[in-house]
């Protein structure tokens, strides 16, 4: 029995994006970002798409997450972007072709005395301040490396700011990262793979592109930042994903009254409400009550009241009865709200709308 709430895939949108992100840097190998399950929606069948459209790569957040891409079948190269920890590393004695990432002499020491002789990717900090060696430590490191006779492969960092047209820090992360790359090579460590590329780099910044790319949320046709949505849309990504369920109650409300948890809302008229079953505990963002609305038979419908766990309530017309559909992100009738509008409106980022969507909604793959 599947709910109504559904999560609709378009894998074809999946290859058609891979495609587009490829044709940017032709000379580079792709990298295709699926961690947190695809953003939510389904690393499995995301990551066929995408090797079935030209990714060379995949790569991951956790071990699990390579684990169960392995024992689903998909035999692509696949990197895990963090150190993995220690209770992770005994995985990959059973994972061919899993590359962990490395940047601690703690981390080298542990990979090597379990999976010995296989590569990694060595991780350089240039401004994220998040995780990865220090420049002074690189050449250290490198060499650790190939003593304890693991394999140096790649080399990568991560920009902080390259969502960011005109800002001047992803230059200033290059030149510090050119640096790294120079000093290894003048102690004989030349890897194979170099990388640095985003979503925002592989689009705006092709002077990134190195070796491999490796793009993330751009792979599901949403805008890394709200100043490269038009970009987006020039280069012809489409949204991979809608969310949508239908109204399951209809009502009216006398003038005055008000709706949902705290009276948030107070109706101004007589007003028809539709309650949908969906709420935050779906993926909604609670906050989206204040601007947010749904798509019903082509309209933009306002939602009154604060959401809750598992039902909002929209404002409609006489046309809409029980059993119509409802579009929390997607298109509809030419009428379209995008997952990059919802998280402008609730002060977040189109990559948490994507990956909050919860795992009781079902996903349904469209080819």
């Amino acid at each position: 029995m599947s709910r109504p709430t559904q999560l609709k895939i378009s894998l074809q949108a999946v290859r058609n994006n891979v495609s587009v992100l490829r044709s940017l840097a032709p000379n580079s190998l792709f990298c295709a970002v699926i961690k947190a399950d695809a953003y939510g929606q389904g690393a499995v069948r995301v990551g066929e798409a995408a090797i079935e459209a030209g990714a060379d790569w995949l790569a991951v957040a956790l071990m699990q997450e390579a684990k169960e891409l392995r024992e689903a079948g998909l035999t692509a190269p696949i990197l895990v972007l963090s150190q993995p920890h220690p209770n992770e590393i005994k995985e990959l004695k059973n994972l061919e072709g899993v590359r962990p990432t490395v940047y601690t002499s703690e981390g080298i020491e542990e990979v090597a005395s379990i999976a010995p002789k296989i590569p990694v990717h060595l991780k350089i900090e240039t401004g994220m301040n998040r995780v990865g060696a220090s420049e002074k430590n690189s050449v250290l490191l490198a060499n650790q490396i190939t003593n304890s006779g693991l394999i140096l492969e790649g080399v990568f960092t991560h920009f902080a700011s390259a969502d960011e047209p005109e800002s001047s820090f992803p230059v200033e992360q290059s030149v510090l990262f050119d640096q790294v790359i120079k000093e290894l090579d003048d102690n004989g460590y030349q890897p194979t793979i170099i990388h640095m590329a985003n979503s925002a780099a592989a689009i705006n910044f092709p002077a990134s592109h190195r070796s491999m790319v490796r793009p993330g949320i751009a792979i599901y046709g949403a805008e890394p930042s709200v100043d490269l949505r038009d970009r987006c849309d020039q280069i012809g990504l489409k949204p991979t994903a809608q969310f949508e369920t239908e109204v399951r109650h209809i009502h009216e409300i006398k003038s005055g009254e008000t709706v949902s948890y705290g009276r948030r809302w107070t109706a101004p008229h007589d007003t028809l409400l539709a309650t949908l079953p969906v709420g935050y505990g779906d993926g909604i963002p609670r906050s989206w009550w204040k601007e947010g609305f749904v798509i019903i038979n082509g309209q933009r419908c306002p939602i009154r009241g604060v959401i809750t766990m598992d039902q909002l309530m929209v404002e409609v017309d006489a046309k809409v009865t029980v059993g119509d559909k409802a579009i929390l992100f997607g298109e509809q009738d030419g009428e379209v709200i995008t997952a990059g509008e919802i998280a402008q409106a609730t002060e977040t980022i189109s990559y948490e709308i994507l990956a909050s969507v919860g795992k009781r909604v079902p996903r349904i793959y469209e080819n």
